[in-house]
């Protein structure tokens, strides 16, 4: 069974923006796990779809993020990294508000994820 690299980072990215909602939810203001929750699924759903309706309408839809080029890999590793360094942010300042934390993170989880249903089978 081959694993599908673009499939395998969106997988990472997903897990690594669950990771720093919670951290957020238990560390940051104690009433807004519920909302990071929401901004977390809801902008990761309107990002795919609007950039699939955007990408239906180019004339040359863009590659997948991970390609058979080497120099793609650092770049796509790079992303769950970002997203694991932000999830270690609410345990170093707790007491804060992260929503816009999760936003910039759940918009890399979006990406990832566009990138994976970009890959023909």
């Amino acid at each position: 069974m081959k694993v599908e690299p673009n499939l395998l980072l969106a997988v990472a990215t997903g897990t690594a923006l669950t990771l720093l909602v919670l951290t957020a939810g238990t560390f940051g203001r104690p009433d807004y796990l519920f909302r990071y929750s929401v901004i977390a699924i809801g902008f990761s759903a309107c990002y795919v779809a609007l950039n699939t309706l955007i990408e239906s309408r180019a004339v040359a839809p863009p590659a997948p993020m991970v390609s058979r080029d080497v120099r793609s890999l650092p770049w796509a590793a790079f992303i769950p990294a970002f997203m694991l360094l932000a999830a270690a942010v609410p345990v170093i300042l707790p007491g804060r508000d992260f929503a816009l934390l999760v936003i910039v993170c759940t918009v890399l989880f979006g990406l990832t994820v566009r990138s994976a249903m970009r890959v023909k089978p």
